[in-house]
């Protein structure tokens, strides 16, 4: 049965999804930051004989899932598409393999890896090009990771970035070049244990020059400062950038952009 959930629900869903709490940490994150009643979040699970069995999560127009079973209940993510207006589903590789026939009709899928750092040893030292976007900066970040073909399908809200970036949920880094935004990265409002990095991105005519590794180093340590662990989902193509970094690649993640 799918339940829509409400405060009551709050430790049972910290609890399930705490068990793997990388892979989760958007799911952890965004449950103690929005809760339940925003207009932002949806948060639903599914209860079997009094436990539960799986999360879905709206937030805006994506849709993050996870399950501890051997796959999703495709009639909760039937009803869920059927009612709200989902551009991204997100989750572990291995949830969407029996689904993958029906939803490759509508949706485009992109598969990733999970990355966490546990040591800053192999970190760039401070570069002074990197600054932090604050509201005003809204417009350009919105522009730039639209811009990025390989993330522009992420980033499809602009009033989320303007939120995240009022709210203090995490922050943007940016390198300039003559007056533009040439490189960004972010953080995400993090759980008890780990922060999310996201939209690591840098124009095609700087790549290769160090600005990536500048960008994620500065978040890195924002992070690690904190006392948390920082996390990452990235196409193979960046293994180098975070693996140099010191990153270790922890398994599979899957992202459907609505066609």
């Amino acid at each position: 049965m799918l339940k829509k959930c409400g405060s009551e629900d709050k430790g049972i869903l910290t609890g399930y999804l705490s068990k793997e709490k990388e892979y989760n940490t958007f799911l952890l994150a965004d449950v103690n930051a929005y809760g339940f009643d925003a207009d932002c979040q949806d948060v639903w699970m599914d209860w079997e004989e009094g436990r539960c069995t799986g999360v879905f999560l709206r937030f805006y127009t994506n849709l993050l899932v996870y399950t501890q079973e051997k796959e999703l209940n495709a009639a909760s993510l039937d009803f869920i598409l059927k009612n709200h207006e989902i551009l991204v589903i997100m989750g572990k590789s291995s949830l969407f393999a029996p689904l993958e026939t029906k939803l490759e009709k509508e949706y485009r899928c992109c598969q990733k890896q999970l990355y966490r750092l546990e040591s800053r040893e192999l970190l760039k030292p401070h570069c002074p090009e990197v600054t932090q976007a604050g509201v005003a900066d809204v417009d350009e970040v919105f522009a730039f990771l639209g811009s990025i073909k390989e993330i522009s399908g992420l980033y499809t809200s602009k009033e989320m970035i303007r939120d995240r970036i009022a709210n203090q949920d995490g922050i943007h880094l940016m390198i300039r070049k003559d007056g533009r935004m040439i490189s960004h990265g972010n953080s995400t409002t993090g759980s008890e244990h780990t922060i999310m990095i996201g939209g690591v991105a840098t124009e095609p005519a700087y790549r290769r020059q160090g600005y990536a590794s500048c960008v994620v180093s500065a978040l890195c340590e924002y992070i690690l400062n904190q006392g948390k662990t920082p996390c990452l989902f990235t196409g193979e193509g960046a293994d180098a950038l975070f693996t140099g970094l010191g990153f270790e690649k922890l398994g599979g993640w899957t992202t459907l952009e609505r066609i």
